[in-house]
C-alpha cells in the first residue's frame, strides 16, 4: 500500500522516506533474524529510522538519492546491536516447584536470577523436643 504524504506535511521528505522504505527495511531485518519475529523486525526497523532521523534529518542534512545503502548498513548494526545486548542479559527460567526448591529461601544472585540459599531444608517438628 503506498503512502502518499503532501509536501506541507513533510518539509524535509522524511515522512515519504519512512513511508517508501519501512516495509523493505523491515524484510531486510526479518530475513536476518534466527527466527521469523515480525514484531522485533518491526522495533528494528523503528530504531533504524529512529537513528536515521537524529544523525542525519535533525541536523539538517537530509539523505540525498537513493537510501538504501544506508538504511541497510544501520540495520545491520542494529541488529548486531540487539543480539549483543541480548546475550549479557540471558534470562534463564527456574522450576521452583521441584522438589529441592521445596521450603527453601531465595536469594537474588549476580547474574539476575534467584537461587535457593544455603540454609538446607527446613522441617517441622509435630509434638514435644527430640
Amino acid at each position: 500500500m503506498g503512502t502518499t504524504v503532501p509536501l506541507a506535511v513533510d518539509p524535509d521528505g522524511f515522512t515519504q522516506l519512512y513511508a517508501t522504505y519501512r516495509p523493505k527495511v523491515e524484510n531486510y531485518i526479518a530475513a536476518r533474524l534466527p527466527r521469523r519475529d515480525s514484531q522485533l523486525a518491526e522495533d528494528l526497523a523503528a530504531e533504524v529510522f529512529l537513528s536515521l532521523w537524529r544523525s542525519r534529518y535533525a541536523a539538517g542534512r537530509p539523505v540525498e538519492g537513493s537510501p538504501w545503502g544506508l538504511l541497510a548498513t544501520i540495520a545491520g548494526r542494529r541488529i548486531a546491536d540487539h543480539f549483543r545486548l541480548a546475550r549479557n542479559v540471558r534470562e534463564t527460567a527456574t522450576d521452583t516447584g521441584e522438589w529441592q526448591f521445596a521450603n527453601r529461601s531465595m536469594e537474588p544472585s549476580t547474574a539476575g536470577t534467584y537461587q535457593p540459599s544455603a540454609t538446607g531444608f527446613r522441617t517441622a517438628r509435630i509434638g514435644g523436643a527430640l
